[in-house]
Order: C-alpha cells, then sequence, then structure tokens
C-alpha cells in the first residue's frame, strides 16, 4: 500500500491505522471542519488539506459542525433530517445530535485530487451522507474504494454503487453492523460497523451481493463501509 486517501480525515484516526499497518505509505487526508486541520501532526508522509470533497471544484458549500461529536459534521441536510441521530433508533435517542454550527467550505474533487497526488491504492470516504456528491467528482476508475453506509440512506448508496458500476466497479462487498437476524453469508458482521483497514471476507457481483435483505430504511440500525473493486 503506497498512497492512500482519507476523505473525511476527522481526528485522523484511519490515518493512524494506515500508519501502523503501512509505515512507508502516504495519506492525503482531507477535512472539510477547520478546527480539527489546525491539529495536524508532524508528518512528511501524510498531507492535509482543508477542503470539502464534493461534485464540483472551486465553489463554497454549506458544512454543519456538530460541536460535541465531530465525526457527524456533514455537507448533506438531508442526512441531518433523516439520520438515526435525529429520528433516533432502538439503540439511539432522537435528537441526539445539534448541528448548531454552520460554514462554508471551499471544494475540491476526487478528479483533482488524484491529478495532483497520484492514483490511490485505497480511497477510503467517511462524509455522513455526503458519499455520492463526493463520487460524482471521480470520472475515472480507481483501484479499491470504501466508503460508509447507513441502512436509512439506501437511496443515496444505491446512486453511488450505479456511478460506480458505469466508472467499471464489478466487485463488491460488505462489513458491518447488523442487527439481529440480518447477518448472512455474503456480509462480514463486525461489532465495531466500520473498522478501519478491514476488508470483507468476500466479494460478488453487485447483484449477487443482496444488500437489500439488510435494509430497513425505518429502523436505522445497520451500517457499515462498503468495499468496491
Amino acid at each position: 500500500m503506497n498512497l492512500i486517501f482519507d476523505i473525511g480525515y476527522n481526528k485522523g484516526d484511519f490515518t493512524k491505522e494506515c500508519f501502523r499497518i503501512h509505515p512507508e505509505c502516504k495519506v492525503v487526508g482531507v477535512e472539510a471542519n477547520l478546527s480539527l486541520v489546525y491539529n495536524k501532526p508532524t508528518n512528511p508522509q501524510l498531507t492535509l488539506i482543508h477542503a470539502l470533497v464534493s461534485s464540483g471544484e472551486n465553489l463554497y458549500e454549506d458544512f454543519y459542525i456538530e460541536p460535541n461529536q465531530n465525526g457527524i459534521s456533514t455537507a448533506s441536510t438531508k442526512f441531518m433530517k433523516n439520520s438515526r441521530f435525529t429520528k433516533g433508533s432502538k439503540n439511539l435517542p432522537p435528537n441526539s445530535a445539534n448541528w448548531e454550527l454552520k460554514t462554508q467550505v471551499k471544494t475540491i474533487t476526487l478528479n483533482e485530487l488524484t491529478k495532483t497526488y497520484g492514483t490511490p491504492d485505497l480511497l477510503k470516504i467517511d462524509v455522513e451522507g455526503y458519499e455520492y456528491e463526493v463520487l460524482r467528482g471521480l470520472t475515472t476508475k480507481q483501484q479499491t474504494i470504501c466508503f460508509e453506509w447507513n441502512e436509512e440512506e439506501y437511496d443515496s448508496l444505491l446512486k453511488c454503487i450505479e456511478h460506480l458500476q458505469k466508472l467499471g466497479y464489478e466487485e463488491f462487498g460488505i462489513i458491518g453492523y447488523f442487527d439481529e437476524g440480518d447477518v448472512f453469508d455474503k456480509v462480514t458482521y463486525s461489532d465495531k460497523g466500520d473498522p478501519y483497514l478491514t476488508e470483507p471476507k468476500n466479494y460478488y457481483s453487485w447483484k449477487e451481493l443482496d444488500v437489500g435483505r439488510l435494509i430497513k430504511a425505518d429502523r436505522r440500525v445497520n451500517y457499515g463501509m462498503m468495499f468496491v473493486k
């Protein structure tokens, strides 16, 4: 693993794991929350960029910060309205998040990042419901991509897959946290939901994977990482 893109860098925990497992790799991290970019570690192998990865370049888009839960800050108003953090679930009370801080962040695309830094061996995207807009800014097939999914955003997941199939991606795998009774042989269960750098045990065509059997949008429990290659 020589080059990794960490889209949705947050506090850098994913990047730290990259350096632990692949100590010689380089990481390009992109984070929209400026307060997190201020704390950039001194590491010549890390390039950390303050920007919002989106479908267009050099624009300014709204970004909503959850001050007590940095990991769920987002540019997606749909996510804020429909997610488990607003509507609740059996594991989470409703209105457990408050995206009270709005700022505007300059955008960049995956196309521009690959043009500047090269083709990553792994492209990780964790942007709280904004995954489709991120992927729309990619117009050529790369290597392995992994991105977060949750069942209340199933329509967005389908859009992501449709776009990736048009780019030539044919193999799909899921790792995640699943409600009781939803685990089946084609998915990989993890009590962490989206463990860093842990791939699914197997890959399938999109039709064979049969993701729909995992989805109950009103339940708002199942989530994880989708891997494509």
